[in-house]
């Protein structure tokens, strides 16, 4: 049985960066209304992600966690232009891809609702980790394509989640991204860097 681990950087501060997708108001709303389900019928001990933060990350270039030979915003004081210019360069080459989010599951770590990856979304992540390169590290993109709905204040068995019956796929439409400094987790306090557009779109048709 899959236990529940606590999470020790919760709105604690911090310093990574990160490529995100960031959903819509009415995308929000819906994640919102899931959130306030899965609270009411669970008895775990949650941590809720507050609506503001809720996000999809598309690749992290550098883990709060990460342990490299200086600190982690002197890495980004060195390589961030380079980054941020190939970052931008590789998402105007994606076009924008839809998903849709029809499954919520939990892990030791936390409760997350998550779609399939759509093939645009998964060239762009490789395409990123073979592109940024520091100390022998590269980032790992998630595998699958999710948002994080709850993070977990004590140690017990994972708890049983689901979408509900009847309830519609929550569908979303990436035109554009953000790339990001989260300076208070989980991305509670951010810097945004720039909101590079996916192929074709025009600024305000970030959807």
């Amino acid at each position: 049985m899959i236990r529940t681990r606590i999470d020790t950087l919760w709105f604690k501060r911090c310093c990574a960066f990160h490529l995100h997708f960031l959903p819509d108001h009415e995308a929000l709303s819906k994640f919102c209304d899931l959130q306030d389900n899965i609270e009411r019928d669970s008895g775990a001990p949650l941590l809720r992600v507050p609506v503001t933060s809720l996000h999809m990350t598309i690749a992290t270039l550098i883990d709060a966690a990460a342990q490299f030979s200086i600190p982690n915003d002197e890495v980004w004081s060195r390589n961030g232009e380079r980054w941020k210019e190939i970052v931008e360069r590789l998402v105007g080459e994606t076009p924008p891809f839809d998903i849709h989010f029809h499954e919520v599951a939990a892990s030791e770590a936390a409760v997350f609702v998550k779609a399939e990856e759509p093939a645009e979304l998964r060239r762009l992540r490789s395409a990123i980790s073979q592109a940024i390169c520091f100390e022998q590290w590269r980032p790992s993109p998630p595998d699958i394509a999710h948002i994080t709905l709850f993070r977990f204040l004590a140690e017990e068995p994972a708890p049983a989640v689901s979408f509900e019956a009847g309830r519609q796929p929550i569908g979303v439409r990436a035109g554009s991204l953000t790339l990001l400094e989260e300076r208070v987790y989980p991305s509670v306090e951010l810097n945004i860097i720039s909101e590079p557009l996916l192929r074709g779109k025009k600024s305000g048709d970030r959807h």
